[in-house]
């Protein structure tokens, strides 16, 4: 078999596992329920006056996304690995004739696949409402796209670990971990250095301490894409965003770095 034929048939049962036993459904649902209620509450998180529906309900399902995204990347990776090593079935697939990083590779792509339709099941519903009461397909396209890429990167870390660690409990504390880490205790030391500095820190060393966090990374990216520059300067983020290549750039890092040390440990692992 090709490459290509053998990447797709693992990316195939990786979607079917998932599909049996009810995360896409389960999850995909709970995330459209929550975006309704979103979309529907209008101006969502913000409770700001004088923002647009639209604008204030799509920086509300970022908020959303942040929160709920990299947790469901981390659970549906983290035992990608691990969990083959201890149900022994990794010694059986590296006999069969492929080389084992293409389990690797292919589960990876399975996954981003399981994350990209749960997010599409998701984000329907609020979008077509949305869209049918004259609001753009492009800002929505785009929450989609960003919304899926910071999924990503976060299967790529659980990935990574999975390989690292091989061992399924450490793996599920250190999962919780990486979330609450990037989503919760980041900003919680962010506000605590501007605070104990009374907010005298170079922009510039806060712009490189976002770089050192996906989620951070993530949220400025879809503002700068789906933001008008009105809900941008309300926000208090008018010229404060680092230039749009360079999150791009960061968030490409944040994505296949941890995949190619996945790669590179695997490939020592089965040697």
């Amino acid at each position: 078999m090709s490459t290509l034929t053998i990447l797709l048939t693992i990316a195939q049962k990786e979607f079917v596992d998932h599909l049996r036993n009810g995360w896409i459904i389960a999850v995909g649902i709970a995330f459209a329920a929550f975006s309704l209620l979103i979309t529907f509450a209008g101006f969502g998180f913000t409770g700001a006056v004088g923002i647009g529906q639209e604008q204030s309900t799509l920086f509300s399902l970022i908020s959303l996304v942040i929160y709920l995204v990299p947790l469901l990347g981390l659970l549906l990776s983290y035992d990608g690995i691990a969990g083959e090593y201890e149900r022994g079935t990794l010694d059986l697939l590296r006999s069969y004739p492929f080389k084992t990083i293409l389990l690797l590779y292919g589960k990876w792509l399975g996954l981003f696949i399981v994350l990209t339709t749960t997010l599409i099941v998701g984000l329907t519903a609020p979008a077509a409402i949305s869209i049918y009461s004259g609001h753009t397909v492009q800002a929505w396209s785009l929450l989609l796209i960003t919304s899926v890429w910071i999924g990503t990167v976060f299967i790529s870390i659980a990935i990574m670990f999975s390989v690292l660690i091989l061992d399924r409990g450490k793996l599920i504390a250190i999962a919780i971990g990486i979330w609450l880490l990037f989503v919760v205790l980041f900003d919680l030391g962010i506000i605590g250095i501007l605070v104990s500095t009374e907010g005298d820190v170079p922009v510039n060393l806060v712009n490189l301490l976002f770089y050192l966090n996906p989620t951070a990374l993530y949220r400025l990216l879809s503002i700068d894409l789906i933001m008008d520059k009105a809900m941008i300067q309300q926000l208090g983020l008018l010229g404060q965003i680092p230039p749009t290549p360079a999150l791009f750039a960061a968030m490409t890092a944040w994505t296949i770095i941890p995949t190619l040390i996945a790669g590179w440990r695997i490939h020592h692992l089965t040697k």
